[in-house]
């Protein structure tokens, strides 16, 4: 067999992934839904939840607002300047991103809460009658999904504006434009595309919120992919958990192409000169709303950490420094979830390790020019549009639970969508000249993949699985739903320590989970040399 033939098995190899993993279950719940629409009307279903579909647009579209408004700020202090510890910032700030939703609710109560710190401090400090409404509601809403997702849009501006070609910029100043000119119709239109995708992804990410809304929103904001889980779990109406599944997949699949389509058109240029960053001084009046503003968003990151080292390493009971919740961590025999602490730690780790890997090895496929996939776009779409809870029932539909390769396999679609982003933005950099000399030169396909293409882009690859392996680690849902009491991860031993209040062990569990994602995030800002994660 020749060697570019291995490329057309690899090619129908990574089809056939797809369609097994990804579109069968899917199609299990339609299947299920309409089998048992009992006289069902699905126009009816559509419009007797209109409130549900506004409360997600609605929802989505603010918080995409308030992550724009923060987000485009700080991804200029990012590109444009340069001060210490900025890669421990960047590391840091993607950290929300693998942050257990339900810690994330468990934090911000402490820090906003009606008896939280802030209003702690506005009371006794600042004079306040009664405690201000942060948390919950609406507000609490777009307060958690903004510390949530505002990261994103950051280092989408942020690689996209420290890679522009300045030339273009210079011949404006050169022709008499002033700095407002110069950034309206050439920088911002540069960053258009960058800005675009990222609002997107923001979108799509609130949109499918789950564990946030249904805790601090409450009945009244319920959503769409709320009401699928409680239609399933709760009404076992699969017909209209299935029409609310559809509709949502349809309304993200087309948001899905837009931020396809345009963080292609932002991908990152090798040529033309780039503008160095310059210092973050505190001489001027500009530098030093610069560096308050970037303390203030290093701060609403840091937080609800900071919250969570209280609440693990505070006794309640003699009011004083303990380390009997790490304990309990480290050390405990005590049986919860079906295992041992320690063995949860074991199974998150393996698993995010195994989804690295099949998650970098199905992106790599889909990346390479020699294999291209048809309706590659599509795939990558329908994986990012798609809810873990739709995909988890799907999952239980066709494989059912307790399967440990069932559950990396799902968590492998779950994080192919980043993996495919960074490897094929590595490859894209490589300029065509060497391919096509090599090729000239009687080089097949495989030996240009070996020769060329992998030793330029082993940068990305780690970054891949690095990137992947924090996504799965921190993965709560798709877990949950099918691990059935053999592997829980960590994200479910602190679910069900928080079930039984053991808020201590909970949070001290939840740091061991931050410190592991930030040190492969960490990682990627060391070894990366500018491949991008999104």
């Amino acid at each position: 067999m020749g060697k570019n033939n291995v490329f057309i098995i690899i090619k129908a190899f990574f089809l056939c992934f797809f369609l097994f993993f990804f579109f069968y279950p899917l199609a299990l719940i339609l299947f299920k839904s309409f089998s048992l629409a009992e006289g069902k009307n699905a126009i009816n279903i559509l419009f007797s939840n209109k409130k549900l579909i506004w409360n997600s647009f609605f929802q989505a579209g603010i918080s995409t607002f308030f992550c724009l408004l923060i987000g485009i700020p700080a991804g200029f202090l990012l590109a444009r300047r340069d001060f210490f510890g900025k890669k421990f910032v960047k590391a840091l700030s993607l950290i929300p991103f693998v942050f257990p939703s339900i810690l994330v609710v468990i934090s911000f109560v402490i820090v906003f809460g009606n008896n939280g710190w802030i209003n702690f401090f506005l009371k006794n400090f600042l004079g306040f009658n009664s405690h201000v409404q942060f948390l919950y509601g609406f507000t609490g809403i777009i307060l958690a999904h903004t510390f949530y997702n505002f990261p994103l849009i950051m280092r989408f501006v942020s690689d996209s504006w420290e890679n522009l070609d300045s030339t273009m910029k210079e011949t404006a100043k050169s022709l008499g434009a002033n700095k407002f000119q110069v950034f309206w119709n050439i920088t911002l239109r540069q960053l258009m595309p960058s800005i675009i995708a990222g609002a997107s992804l923001v979108f799509i990410f609130c949109f499918m919120s789950f564990a946030i809304v249904i805790s601090l929103g409450g009945i009244q904001f319920s959503t769409l992919e709320t009401e699928i889980f409680r239609q399933i779990t709760r009404n076992l109406d699969f017909f209209t958990a299935g029409i609310l599944a559809l509709i949502q997949f349809i309304v993200l699949g087309l948001v899905g192409l837009i931020y396809f389509y345009y963080s292609k058109k932002y991908s990152i240029k090798e040529t033309g000169i780039k503008e160095k960053p310059k210092k973050l001084s505190f001489n001027s009046f500009q530098g030093i709303m610069e560096t308050i503003y970037l303390i203030a968003i290093i701060s609403f990151v840091v937080l609800p950490i900071i919250a969570l080292i209280f609440f693990a390493f505070f006794n309640s009971e003699t009011g004083g420094f303990s380390l009997k919740a790490f304990g309990k961590i480290f050390f405990g025999t005590a049986s919860l979830s079906g295992t041992t602490p320690m063995l949860s730690v074991f199974y998150s780790l393996l698993l995010a390790v195994i989804t690295a890997g099949i998650a970098s090895l199905m992106g790599l496929l889909a990346s390479l020019k020699q294999t291209k996939i048809p309706l590659i776009n599509f795939f990558i779409a329908s994986s990012i549009s798609v809810s873990v809870i739709t995909l988890a029932f799907g999952y239980f539909l066709g494989f059912g639970s307790g399967n440990f390769w069932v559950i990396a396999l799902g968590h492998s679609i779950l994080a192919f969508p980043f993996s495919f982003r960074i490897l094929n933005n590595a490859l894209n950099k490589i300029d065509k000249e060497s391919i096509d000399s090599a090729k000239t030169l009687g080089a097949n396909n495989w030996q240009v993949f070996r020769e060329v293409q992998l030793p330029r882009i082993k940068n990305a690859l780690f970054v891949s699985i690095a990137f992947c392996f924090a996504v799965s680690l921190a993965e709560l849902g798709f877990v949950l739903v099918l691990y059935d009491g053999v592997y829980p991860t960590m994200p479910v031993y602190i679910y069900r320590l928080l079930g039984t209040f053991d808020l201590a062990a909970a949070a001290a569990m939840g740091l061991i989970l931050i410190a592991v994602s930030f040190i492969a995030f960490y990682s990627i800002e060391v070894f990366s040399k500018n491949s991008r994660v999104f």
